[in-house]
């Protein structure tokens, strides 16, 4: 099963090519294959194409190439990377595409790679630190988003997680030299390159997206929309203040926090990113919008673990609950000593994810939070092993143990082992169809917790995913945020 498309055993995706003359359909690639990515050469004659061929390590992928006339294919790749795109080059003779070789599991940088469509050893093309890729959290997109390299001339334009921004860069092919082209206090969606102009969808210091283009030489960066920067109008919309501060380790943590429009202190929330390899930044979250509308402060960081930094720094590997933890604490300290709206008494603490494994976490190391919601959590990797669409990989990585070879590391990293510990209030909220973080991840946590005597509730909700909070049906995600805004008001009133 795969989270969002459910049971898939067995089922295959393969292209195939449609002739709009004669309405006829044929199929392309056949096999024990999965593709995921495809592109057609310029001179129409091969069909590039990124494929899974393992179900049981479906992480892994290979580039092949298809002749469309005799339908001869060629493996490119060697069976040793995750591959994330694919584009021809100009002439046709290599391709670039989006990967990683794992040098640190799945918390590895994606980054930029050629290889010769005549076949050899991929090469990497750019020689930044950050990661390719824009995973910033974000619950307004929609499908379709296209932000993959695009190869014109002899540039090759891609973007780059930076901290809490994403932005666009461009590679001269000839001399692998990357330029910035779009940077500031925005998450660059989606873009089309031609010789010196680039058109680019962004969001900017929190707010919904507008189209703009890039010039080279003089032109610049220029808006071409105001879709939506009239919301301020009917809607009192609130900016994120940037922060960071120094750990306890002497790392530099970058957070935002969304103050509402309401004086003197007030109740604030600690919200956690999923992943744990994404990050929050500058694109625009309504779920945030509404609690800070309901009189919440809301406080979000970028922890040990997140995207856009060094792969060092998203690296907990096996240290889940240890230095995230701290940083996600010591945040909290430094928003009660820098913005005296925080009211330091009246705290929550929420997450979805990475970040509802970090609510639970939390709640059974300490009790300073006075509510707290976990959403699509973890609360057992011994279960989440077995149920889950990505867990007999994904746990041995994130923890470092099986649960047959490791029992211990697997139970002592489970918030489920220390239930009993939780003196918080929590509300547990899972999708029924959730196939990344199956609902008996909530369930068993519930049940221990009321065999225990907590308070606790739980808000099982049909017919969605893991998706919910971002992809939903509204009529679920209103219910999602009333259930949010119920347990915070009756809690911290």
């Amino acid at each position: 099963w795969f989270n969002d498309k459910g049971f898939v055993y067995n089922l295959r995706k393969h292209v195939f090519v449609l002739d709009l003359e004669t309405n006829t359909v044929r199929q392309i690639t056949k096999g024990e294959v999965d593709v995921a990515k495809a592109a057609w050469s310029h001179d129409g004659r091969r069909i590039a194409y990124v494929a899974q061929t393992e179900d049981l390590r479906p992480y892994i992928q290979d580039l092949f190439l298809v002749d469309t006339a005799s339908g001869k294919t060629t493996q490119l790749t060697k069976h040793d990377m995750e591959i994330a795109s694919v584009t021809w080059s100009p002439d046709d003779r290599r391709l670039v595409f989006l990967g990683n070789d794992f040098p640190r599991g799945f918390a590895s940088h994606v980054h930029l790679w050629s290889i010769k469509a005549a076949g050899g050893k991929p090469e990497r093309l750019d020689s930044l630190d950050r990661n390719l890729s824009n995973s910033l959290n974000c619950d307004i997109r929609m499908g379709g988003m296209n932000s993959e390299p695009k190869w014109v001339g002899d540039r090759i334009y891609f973007v780059v997680a930076e901290g809490g921004a994403v932005h666009l860069y461009v590679l001269r092919v000839k001399d692998r030299k990357a330029e910035l082209l779009v940077g500031g206090n925005r998450s660059v969606e989606a873009f089309q390159a031609t010789e010196g102009a680039v058109v680019f969808t962004a969001m900017e210091n929190g707010y919904p997206p507008e189209f703009y283009s890039w010039k080279g030489g003089k032109g610049g960066i220029r808006s071409l929309t105001t879709f939506n920067k009239d919301l301020d109008r009917n809607r009192d919309i609130r900016k994120p203040e940037r922060f960071t501060f120094r750990a306890s380790d002497g790392a530099t943590i970058e957070g935002w926090i969304l103050r509402p429009a309401k004086k003197g202190k007030v109740p604030t929330i600690l919200y956690i990113h999923g992943g744990p390899k994404t990050a929050f930044g500058y694109s625009y979250l309504h779920e945030f919008q509404v609690f800070a509308a309901k009189g919440y402060a809301v406080l979000y960081t970028n922890p040990r673990g997140s995207d856009g930094y060094a792969e060092e720094f998203a690296d907990i590997r096996g240290h889940y609950g240890e230095r995230d933890y701290q940083d996600l604490l010591e945040a909290v300290d430094f928003a009660i000593a820098h913005y005296p709206f925080v009211d330091g008494k009246r705290l929550a603490v929420a997450g979805g994810s990475y970040g509802g494994f970090m609510t639970n976490w939390i709640v059974t190391q300490t009790d300073r939070f006075k509510a707290a919601v976990t959403d699509r959590s973890i609360s057992n990797w011994w279960t989440f092993w077995g149920t889950s669409d990505i867990g007999p990989y994904f746990g041995r990585d994130q923890i470092g143990a099986d649960p047959w070879d490791d029992e211990e590391t697997t139970l002592a990293k489970s918030p489920l082992r220390r239930v009993k510990n939780v003196k918080t209030p929590l509300l547990l909220i899972h999708s029924l169809e959730d196939y990344r973080c199956w609902h008996g991840e909530a369930i068993q946590f519930f049940t221990a917790l009321k065999y225990y005597g907590k308070e606790a509730e739980m808000v099982l909700i049909p017919k969605e995913n893991h998706d919910l909070s971002r992809a939903g049906k509204p009529k679920h995600r209103v219910a999602r945020l009333k259930a949010y805004l119920r347990w915070f008001d009756t809690h911290l009133a």
